[in-house]
């Protein structure tokens, strides 16, 4: 009896660790590094479509200054808006799904996914930055 009782705790903690949610942040009016302003719009947005890729975002064109960015792990997806210019950017929630969206909170991996996508856009953009001088 002992045994079960220890089996339920332990299902339930790995139900509640795998719901874990977290309010939903977005990047706003992220500076790109002092360099960046060298960079024409064409090279910004190659190189925050190399940055996505590389963490296997697929990345649409919406406009100039406007990319809509999907990621999809395993069975979940994660789509958001990258807006820029040649001295900033923001990336804004758009729409999930497997993610437990509440309109304010979601899934605490979706946070870490948009961090992870805009340090990498701070990188690649950064290291165009440098190669154009």
């Amino acid at each position: 009896m002992r045994s079960l009782k220890f089996a339920v705790v332990g299902l339930l903690a790995l139900v509640v660790a795998a719901c874990r949610t977290a309010p939903v942040q977005n990047v706003s009016s992220q500076p790109f590094p002092a360099d960046a302003s060298k960079l024409s719009m064409a090279q910004i947005e190659e190189s925050i479509i190399k940055a996505a890729g590389e963490r296997e975002w697929i990345v649409q064109r919406k406009a100039e200054g406007e990319l809509i960015a999907t990621y999809s792990p395993r069975n979940h997806l994660a789509k958001v808006e990258i807006d820029f210019d040649q001295s900033e950017f923001s990336i804004s929630y758009v729409d999930s799904t497997n993610l437990n969206y509440d309109g304010t909170s979601i899934h605490y991996n979706y946070n870490r996914w948009v961090n992870n996508l805009r340090q990498d856009i701070l990188r690649e953009v950064s290291a165009k930055a440098v190669l154009a001088n």
